[in-house]
């Protein structure tokens, strides 16, 4: 089995980093009934190419999750070149906001995009009165978690009573270097 995800975690949702301006031609909004799942899940693939991502695995993880409470997108031309979605899982992680699914796609990155949608969704978790804030990662997503601890998350060093010092410990040095 693989290791699960790096877990980091914004103790509050005061103090908010301010949303950056987007760059010329993209928009910031809800992703709402009628815009294409299929672009949605072609920004998913590039994101995240380890994943095979189907319109049917999109609506399961975020377009029609019972779990998902939002799902947000930066749009250029009206396509879907990024995504995140507030999820609430009050089994898991009570009074909570989870982070779900931070990607951009490749031929838009370094935009600052993904800044924008993790401001929105911390907003959106302040929003509807929850406590904090949770997200998992990858070990290896080194530019997403330089992203995480600018807006204020920290890591969580034991998941399910397994330590993650020496996986952290890891990733840690490597957020310092370009």
């Amino acid at each position: 089995m693989p290791p699960r995800q790096l877990q980091m975690r914004r103790p509050h949702l005061t103090d908010l980093p301010a949303a950056p301006d987007l760059p010329e031609g993209y928009l910031l909004r809800t992703f709402e009934r009628g815009d294409s799942e299929d672009d949605l899940r072609a920004t998913l693939q590039s994101a995240f190419p380890e994943t095979a991502w189907t319109v049917q695995g999109v609506q399961e993880q975020l377009t029609a999750s019972p779990l998902v409470k939002a799902t947000y997108v930066v749009v250029r031309d009206n396509v879907p070149v990024a995504v995140t979605a507030s999820r609430y899982d009050p089994d898991r992680y009570p009074g909570t906001g989870y982070v779900h699914w931070v990607g951009t796609h490749a031929d838009h990155t370094r935009r600052g995009l993904g800044m924008a949608l993790m401001v929105r969704v911390l907003n959106d978790f302040a929003e509807r009165g929850y406590q904090d804030a949770i997200l998992e990662t990858d070990d290896f997503r080194i530019p997403a978690i330089r992203s995480y601890f600018r807006c204020g998350f920290v890591p969580v060093t034991e998941v399910d009573g397994v330590s993650h010092w020496d996986r952290w410990s890891s990733v840690l040095p490597k957020l310092f270097v370009r």
